[in-house]
């Protein structure tokens, strides 16, 4: 295992949608998209950690710029409405068809879109199998789809930085504060710490950098 710091050159603006967006969660992602299954995701990531915490940056970005964009998209009968709450009158209720887009209405979403040169991590962990995992993904964050988050190349160069804690004693990601060896009047939230990040049993508070927005 080795200290290294990981930099997507970014070719389009990026949308990063809330989150901290940890490279050990970005490459869970891809061994999941690989294999299929959760667990062997989560546990095969090339990086090391300490009592389930991973060492691994959150995503770090310096805007030149920002701007929003919009999206209109069609509401989905089985992911966003329940039938059984639309009614045509006062006691008879609506018979949807489920793949049928006139049934339902849209919805405008709104992103913050990021201009920037780059976007990196920090981490410690094995330096060819990080390669190996990055080294066909041409897009990250939201929208992919529509061109956002295009990156030209990949940069892995060593560093002396673990990516937990930064050069000036600062949080590099959420850690939760009994654990946490840096500047103890870092910013403290309430926040998801280890995989799988969805899970409210894996919050805690940490100490953790302000969030990219």
């Amino acid at each position: 295992m080795q200290c290294v710091e990981i930099k997507a050159i970014l070719k389009t603006p990026i949308i990063l949608g809330g989150g901290y967006l940890t490279l050990d969660a970005l490459l869970a992602s891809l061994i999941f998209e690989k294999c299929g299954d959760v667990e062997v995701a989560h546990t095969t990531v090339p990086i090391k950690q300490t009592n389930g915490l991973f060492h691994a940056s959150a995503a770090l970005l310096e805007p030149i710029s920002r701007s929003s964009v919009s999206f209109v998209a069609s509401l989905r009968a089985e992911h966003d409405l329940n039938p059984d709450l639309l009614k045509k009158r006062a006691g008879a209720l609506k018979k949807v068809k489920r793949l049928r887009r006139s049934d339902f209405g849209n919805v405008l979403n709104t992103y913050g879109s990021l201009h920037a040169a780059h976007i990196s991590w920090f981490a410690e962990g094995d330096k060819d199998e990080i390669s190996q995992l990055l080294q066909d993904v041409k897009f990250i964050g939201k929208r992919r789809a529509s061109g956002f988050g295009e990156i030209e190349t990949w940069v892995i160069e060593d560093s002396d930085i673990n990516g937990v804690v930064g050069p000036f004693d600062e949080p590099l990601r959420p850690v939760p504060v009994e654990m946490f060896t840096g500047d103890q009047s870092s910013l403290k939230v309430d926040a998801a710490w280890k995989p799988a990040y969805w899970n409210p049993e894996n919050r805690a508070i940490c100490y953790a950098p302000e969030l990219i927005s």
